[in-house]
């Protein structure tokens, strides 16, 4: 993990080498903003104790969607949670399914066979675990003014449907949450790649210096470039296999798909074909 200032009073916490999700903490005169709290408290924990302050200061939290890895963190907080309304909504839906404990406790039973060490780290992570839920919604945007801050919180969907960035306008910085996944595979299981694919195309218009993206080292317009090129051409080829009538599996065998030059989530390159496969076989039945 790297503690990244990428401005006067914000800092980024950045964990490329680990394929974790990234956070970050904004300092204002009330306290301390959070944005996403990671994959489960002693997680989160660790972030807190690296930055030198305690989960006491914390004015606000701040969850871009509702996936675990950016909110299973929560529960450390006594302070306001600020969420999309659709992120509340999938968060309780999942607390009372996919989340409860016994439902945890076989998910990761069923992988400890392929991988024994995981599901041993990931008991002792989330032992405990208490899904904590936003206590705040919003639906288009929430524009706050904490401690002499200004900070805007605005829906965009596409990665998943509750998706939102965090925009600081005065220091010009964008926590992306996972809109942006940068110099890796993404995750897409969740997402409207078209609406995603807008997404990315709007995202330089906020001119930001410096953007932290959900997962990936810090970035700039040209990784937005990259995602945004890989979605779309992953897109367009798969629907070509889809009208000629081709199956997933002879999809996933053509060499021309587009490939991010490294190996950090390589595993989804296969993945998020048969994903797209599925999504573009459905619309057109």
């Amino acid at each position: 993990m790297e503690l990244i200032a990428v401005a006067p009073g914000v800092t980024a916490f950045i964990r490329y080498d680990e394929g974790a999700a990234n956070a970050g903490l904004i300092r204002t005169a009330e306290g301390a903003v959070i944005v996403d709290t990671t994959q489960s408290p002693p997680d989160m924990q660790a972030l807190l104790d690296a930055a030198g302050i305690v989960a006491a200061e914390a004015h606000l939290v701040i969850n871009t969607h509702f996936h675990s890895d950016h909110v299973w963190g929560n529960q450390l907080f006594a302070c306001p949670i600020l969420a999309h309304r659709l992120c509340r909504e999938r968060m309780e839906s999942l607390r009372d399914s996919d989340w409860t404990p016994e439902a945890l406790a076989a998910s990761i039973a069923a992988r400890e066979k392929d991988d024994p060490a995981w599901a041993r780290e990931t008991r002792v992570r989330i032992a405990g675990l208490r899904v904590t839920l936003p206590t705040e919604v919003f639906d288009r945007r929430r524009d706050l003014e904490i401690g002499g801050v200004h900070i805007e919180v605005i829906h965009f969907g596409g990665h998943t449907p509750d998706s939102c960035v965090v925009w600081l306008p005065e220091s010009r910085v964008l926590f992306a949450g996972d809109l942006i996944f940068a110099r890796r595979y993404p995750f897409i299981l969740d997402a409207d790649i078209p609406a995603w694919i807008a997404a990315l195309k709007r995202l330089p218009e906020f001119g930001a210096r410096a953007i932290v993206p959900g997962h990936g080292l810090l970035c700039g317009e040209p990784e937005i470039a990259a995602l945004r090129d890989y979605l779309e051409a992953t897109w367009v080829r798969t629907a070509e296999h889809v009208t000629q009538g081709h199956t997933a599996d002879q999809a996933t065998a053509d060499p021309a798909y587009p490939r991010f030059n490294v190996a950090n989530a390589a595993r989804y390159h296969e993945t998020n074909i048969r994903f797209m496969h599925e999504q573009i076989r459905k619309s057109l039945a």
